[in-house]
């Protein structure tokens, strides 16, 4: 069978005219929605790779899955659901399409046949919450099926990542989004000629290693109601998405949080990963000045009393020594290379709290393969505000984000190492309250070791390669910023890269920030 997902938008969909003009709950006209919008295309398209068969939609719901379907009158649709909510006649009454009211999980022996004959079944369940999804691929995989089960709702949901979609092996899955539903298509397949076909959709990232860490911070002496607000449970249960990455993954960690990681961390993913247990405490930059974390903790908490800032209850010393720690961690990741990489990211354990489209397009942005330290720009400050020192640190200024960059081994180290001195250069000058502020000072002194992308917080890692959501950002964040304060090349840079984005139709701009755009782009390029 060759697929060839490109066809999906070639599909005609005339025939279908007459029954959506009447159907009067698609009011959206979703069923006629492009690839990557809505799925009904790559169901049709789908359908016309086989002949004579039949095809099994389970959730019929109104039945637009089971019409998209039967687009190849040539196969017969049997779709399952517990209740009938079909209200279109047309659709009901279509020469090729069998409703049938039966719960099917609880029939499957009853259904076996059909079920492991068909070439194409599509998942599209309520309530998603991944337990009976999951429960049905088991049954499929115990029972050798062949053919490519389609699962709806991959990313939307959480029950259906946490406990569906994660859980399935990463030989046998395949994400399309892309090509299906917005809310996440995925392909499951135990056909060993299907993954080979379906394998160049799938980046090969096995030349990364991704660091991250998790330590209890409430168990700190400088613990705020702020820190203790956000507990182990809180991160731990916000920690599946990166836990479950398919990547090379080594996880820093105190002793009390180690079991409960290791839980989370699919047990096919075993090999690729690595647990580094100590304690928090007891951390030091061994090459510098051997002080251990807790010693740095009271330097910090002194400079505070001595030099005041504009306070974030949040930012304890504690947890600026945290996130000091994404340094050291890669450093001793890079030197001792457990998986033998070429390139190194760290993300944090609770990506998914800024999104889940930052884990569903990792991939994409690893695949990339940028050599120099990589993270987002979010908004420029100038280096004369940087080299004014009562200002700059008054309050916690931060325009670079350190919750997700990548790089490979030489300029990931060289640029870790260059953070930690700045951190303890500051530290002399009772200065310091958040590693994304030393990003500047390192980058306007060797900015030939950086190479940047463009967005915002929730969008650390899917601008990595284009910007897909909220473009204004870009603009009114950064743009607006660098040609005010004259640094017109990051100014185009920044340009370029949303336009090509918009070139390339991953996101889209409202007329009027078109123009702006547009006049920033054609200033600088005249400057």
């Amino acid at each position: 069978m060759n697929i060839n997902f490109q066809d999906v938008n070639k599909v005609d969909y005339n025939c279908y005219n007459d029954i959506i003009i009447s159907n009067e709950y698609d009011t959206k006209n979703e069923f006629f929605g492009t690839a990557g919008q809505q799925h009904y295309r790559l169901l049709s398209y789908l359908s016309t790779l086989y002949n004579n068969t039949t095809i099994i939609d389970i959730g019929t719901h109104r039945g637009s899955s089971a019409l998209a379907l039967s687009y190849n009158t040539n196969n017969t649709i049997l779709s399952f659901d517990i209740v009938d909510n079909v209200q279109n006649n047309q659709i009901k009454t279509r020469s090729n399409i069998n409703f049938i009211i039966q719960d099917i999980f609880k029939n499957f022996d009853k259904f076996k046949e059909v079920l492991l004959s068909a070439p194409i079944i599509l998942l599209d369940i309520d309530p998603h919450h991944g337990h009976m999804e999951y429960e049905l691929y088991q049954y499929l995989k115990n029972n050798h099926y062949q053919g490519l089960l389609i699962c709806d709702d991959i990313w939307h949901f959480e029950g259906m990542r946490n406990n569906f979609w994660y859980l399935v092996e990463e030989d046998y899955k395949f994400d399309i989004t892309v090509y299906g539903h917005w809310s996440g298509t995925g392909i499951i397949t135990f056909n060993q000629n299907y993954i080979n076909t379906l394998n160049v959709l799938k980046p090969s990232n096995d030349n990364w290693t991704l660091v991250t860490a998790y330590f209890n911070l409430t168990k700190c002496p400088d613990a705020s109601d702020a820190i203790k607000a956000r507990d182990q449970n809180y991160y731990l249960q916000s920690s599946v998405s990166t836990l479950s990455l398919p990547n090379n993954l080594v996880i820093y960690c105190d002793v009390e949080s180690y079991d409960l990681i290791y839980q989370i961390r699919p047990s096919y993913l075993r090999n690729k990963t690595k647990y580094i247990i100590c304690e928090f405490d007891e951390l030091m930059y061994s090459d510098k000045d051997g002080k251990k974390f807790k010693e740095y903790r009271d330097i910090i908490n002194k400079n505070r009393k001595h030099k005041p800032y504009h306070f974030d209850p949040r930012n304890t010393a504690s947890y600026y020594l945290f996130c000091m720690t994404r340094y050291h961690m890669l450093k001793e990741t890079i030197t001792e290379n457990p998986f033998n990489s070429t390139h190194f990211a760290w993300i944090n354990i609770c990506i998914q709290r800024m999104g889940i489209n930052n884990v569903r397009l990792l991939p994409l942005a690893l695949s990339a393969d940028r050599d120099k330290f990589s993270t987002t720009y979010i908004d420029y400050l100038p280096k004369e505000l940087i080299d004014n020192e009562d200002e700059y640190w008054k309050m916690g200024r931060c325009s670079m984000c350190s919750g997700f960059f990548t790089g490979n081994k030489e300029y990931m180290y060289q640029v870790c190492d260059l953070i930690i001195d700045k951190f303890l250069y500051y530290l002399k000058l009772e200065r310091g309250h958040a590693d994304e502020q030393l990003y500047s000072p390192v980058y306007f002194d060797h900015p030939e070791l950086f190479e940047h992308y463009y967005g915002d917080y929730q969008e650390m890692i899917s601008s990595y390669v284009y910007i897909h959501y909220n473009p204004e950002k870009v603009i009114y964040h950064f743009i607006t910023n660098a040609y005010k304060y004259g640094n017109y090349k990051k100014c185009l840079e920044a340009c370029e890269f949303l336009l090509t984005s918009l070139k390339m139709r991953k996101c889209v701009l409202s007329p009027d920030y078109f123009n702006i755009l547009s006049q920033y782009y054609m200033q600088c390029k005249t400057l």
